[in-house]
């Protein structure tokens, strides 16, 4: 009797070693396909970016090229020959013959300065006010035609 015990024990263990073996099988068999899985999901994924990453990329082309038509453009409406050949036809304006430039004093002055040497100061202003109007004077939009 004592061996057939002995014998139901043996064979009940190895049941349990063969169950566990089993279980632990199963059980990093679903390790593996979560990992799988996983990786797949990554991949897609990263699919997905790389092809909204083109997309945005073609828009962002399409869009600097309308910028760049627009400023053309831009500058094409804002162009002075443009303004003047308006000025002219449409509203009848035309350019002055002469231009004349007025020289104002500056606003601390006395009323006396009948006959005075302008003091170095003074002389300073007046000599940046002429080379300016002067630079001004030879812009090609105000010279005679």
């Amino acid at each position: 009797m004592k061996e057939m015990i002995f014998l139901e024990e043996d064979e009940h263990f190895q049941l349990k070693v063969h169950k566990v073996s089993f279980s632990f099988f199963i059980f990093i068999i679903i390790i593996v396909s979560l990992l799988v899985i996983g990786y797949i999901c990554s991949n897609i994924t990263l699919m997905k970016l790389g092809y909204q990453s083109i997309d945005l990329e073609k828009k962002r082309d399409e869009l600097l090229v309308q910028k760049y038509q627009l400023e053309c453009s831009v500058e094409q409406l804002s162009s002075l020959t443009r303004i003047e050949k308006i000025a002219r036809q449409e509203l009848g304006m035309c350019r002055p013959e002469k231009i004349e430039f007025v020289a104002m004093l500056p606003a601390k002055t006395n009323n006396n300065m009948t006959a005075q040497q302008p003091s170095e100061e003074d002389s300073r202003i007046f000599l940046e006010a002429d080379a300016f109007l002067k630079k001004f004077a030879n812009l090609p939009f105000f010279k005679n035609q």
